[in-house]
């Protein structure tokens, strides 16, 4: 009788019937513009925003729920409740609770970003091809980083902040956009000197006249070339059974749509 009461309480005040969890899927996306654009005359144009409308629409059986996020909160709410990230960066730590998809998308590494008055700064831990030595700008001077809470950032970066949790040459900011309040604490001169994040990004913040144009991206020497991105759904059978979706309706290959959005801010 529960449920048929139940049924009769929704109907007469018009509250909605829960789905069922297996039929839900929850996508999660963090303020990651231009991948992932939540605000502006923009919305929900960002490479991530196409990429996550096309899964959706080819996966007519499920029903779909958005919801915004910092990293911190998307990889708890992953490694505790059935749900879905359309990128994401692959490490051991992640995969233990997270079900990866082959690799959708390269994107050049991220790298240091700061003002171009501070570069002369940064100059003594440059090399002749323009890389900066992260390992060196960190141990040999004072000078502080700023990052995302929750973010994965790829090779020797994750490396110091793992193994530097404690120290106050890393200041870490837990809004849900991921560099754009970081960069503005650079310009207004306060509690960071640069901050690490994707080239795209900073031309996104650039060309949307959100900052000034006055900053500069250095690439870090101990940093792979390129990362890749996955979608990353919870660890367990359902989510298995949708990342084999997910694989299926990526079919190997690099979205040519997706690319040539993230390419335009490059």
């Amino acid at each position: 009788m529960k449920p048929l009461f139940l049924l009769i309480i929704y109907l007469l005040f018009g509250i909605p019937a829960p789905v069922r969890a297996e039929n839900v899927i929850n996508w999660y996306h963090a303020d990651f513009p231009p991948s992932s654009i939540m605000c502006g005359e923009m919305k929900g144009k960002g490479h991530e925003n196409y990429l996550e409308d096309k899964l959706q629409k080819a996966l007519p059986e499920y029903k779909h729920l958005e919801h915004i996020a910092n990293y911190g909160r998307i990889i708890k709410q992953l490694s505790e409740n059935n749900g879905c990230c359309v990128t994401m960066l692959k490490t051991k730590q992640r995969e233990k609770f997270i079900e990866f998809s082959n690799p959708i998308m390269p994107y050049i590494s991220n790298g240091i970003i700061t003002l171009k008055s501070k570069f002369d700064d940064f100059k003594p831990f440059i090399d002749e091809q323009g890389y900066i030595s992260i390992i060196n700008l960190f141990n040999s001077s004072e000078m502080r980083m700023g990052i995302s809470m929750g973010r994965r950032y790829g090779g020797m970066v994750d490396n110091i902040v793992d193994t530097n949790k404690k120290s106050k040459k890393i200041i870490v900011h837990y809004k849900m956009d991921l560099l754009e309040t970081l960069v503005k604490n650079i310009q207004a001169n306060r509690t960071i000197d640069y901050a690490i994040g994707f080239p795209h990004e900073l031309q996104w913040l650039v060309s949307q006249k959100l900052i000034k144009d006055n900053f500069v991206f250095i690439p870090i020497r101990e940093m792979p070339e390129y990362v890749l991105s996955y979608v990353g759904c919870t660890k367990n059978k359902w989510g298995k059974r949708i990342i084999n979706k997910v694989n299926k309706i990526i079919n190997g290959q690099y979205e040519e749509q997706y690319k040539k959005k993230y390419q335009q801010y490059l």
